[in-house]
């Protein structure tokens, strides 16, 4: 071929591949244009920092996911990467601002999959998102790859605002959601992140929210669930003949989009479910409504493995109130979707792991007591 991507080693080809099949998914899912598998990838032929950022992300996550990928090649293809990235960052009016965007995002990835779900996270990468995003015109993110790139951070500000209980530093601008239009089917996708955004400004705000807030966030979710398109029924909703041994529902969905507006708008109900301003404790009633939600939510992950963020967010919903599961089953149900998320798609949940079941075996040592 007299043109070629400049691409010649088998390792970097390995990794270009894995973002591409693979990773791109995680940034995807909301829509239908798929820039992070398509558009990205073609943009990191000619931007070395974008291309550095990908090979970064492939080799940390092959590490976390393959025993036999050595770990040092993702520390040495993020080092590349910020070599090549934090000079074009100085650079004004960069023609490559949509491709560093992109990069600074992907980045974000690979920093979540080192922080644990239940530990620490520092959150740099989010911070050089935020510095891109205001840049941007008052109106908004311009282009279809800096809309991409915008709402992948906005749902990753949810992330981190579920592990540092903080309010998002991210936010859906009115530009980005005046172009969410009806005939636009992941649109409502977008709607639902962007809910479940507002609802967490609300339950980590650092005064008490009021009731009349809760109610208007309550009724948003009330309308998502009535207004949304017939596209977004579920394939099937089916229950295991023996629910002690298979508690999760069958639930699928027929498209990402469809799977991770429900995630979302799930998401958002059950943080808003214990955070009831007129509740100083959780009653027993939120306990159930919770605890269905969250089931819900380890079910649609469950029942649609081809979206892997679908499992991202049940893991989220797990940090919230797992510790409010019973049963040996339910309980059993919950870590294996923690078992999954770390073993099929490198997300760090061991932590999360060994704290619900000391606050599991703590309440069977109180009742038995």
């Amino acid at each position: 071929f007299e043109r070629r991507w400049p691409l010649v080693d088998v390792t970097e080809i390995l990794l270009f591949e894995h973002f591409t099949h693979n990773l791109s998914k995680f940034f995807d899912f909301c829509d239908e244009t798929r820039r992070f598998e398509i558009d990205v990838p073609r943009r990191a032929r000619t931007c070395q920092s974008l291309l550095a950022a990908i090979f970064a992300v492939s080799s940390r996550h092959l590490s976390m996911i393959k025993r036999d990928f050595d770990s040092y090649i993702a520390d040495y293809f993020y080092h590349r990467c910020l070599q090549n990235l934090i000079p074009e960052l100085d650079k004004e009016g960069s023609s490559c601002n949509d491709n560093l965007l992109a990069a600074t995002v992907i980045l974000r990835l690979l920093e979540e999959l080192n922080a644990p779900l239940a530990g620490l996270d520092h959150c740099h990468h989010s911070l050089g998102t935020q510095a891109f995003l205001r840049s941007q015109s008052s109106g908004g993110p311009g282009t279809d790859l800096q809309q991409a790139a915008a709402w992948a951070g906005v749902r990753q500000e949810i992330y981190a605002s579920l592990t540092m209980h903080r309010p998002p530093a991210i936010k859906a601008t009115a530009g980005m959601l005046d172009s969410l239009t009806a005939l636009q089917d992941c649109a409502w996708a977008n709607r639902a992140v962007n809910h479940c955004s507002e609802v967490l400004e609300f339950c980590f705000a650092e005064t008490r929210g009021t009731t009349a807030r809760y109610d208007d966030l309550l009724q948003d979710i009330l309308q998502w669930d009535l207004q949304r398109p017939d596209s977004y029924d579920p394939l099937c909703f089916l229950i295991a003949e023996n629910v002690n041994t298979n508690p999760l529902w069958d639930v699928r969905m027929h498209t990402d989009w469809h799977v991770m507006g429900w995630q979302y708008i799930t998401l958002a109900r059950i943080a808003l479910t214990l955070h009831d301003p007129l509740n100083i404790t959780i009653a027993k009633f939120h306990k159930d409504q919770a605890r269905s939600a969250l089931k819900l939510l380890c079910s649609i992950a469950v029942s649609n493995p081809k979206t892997p963020g679908a499992i991202v967010v049940a893991c989220m919903g797990i940090k919230m109130c797992g510790d409010l599961v019973e049963g040996g089953g339910e309980q059993q149900s919950v870590l294996d979707v923690l078992t999954r998320a770390e073993t099929a798609h490198g997300w760090p949940t061991r932590d999360l792991q060994l704290k619900l079941k000391e606050v599991w075996a703590g309440r069977i040592s109180v009742e038995n007591s």
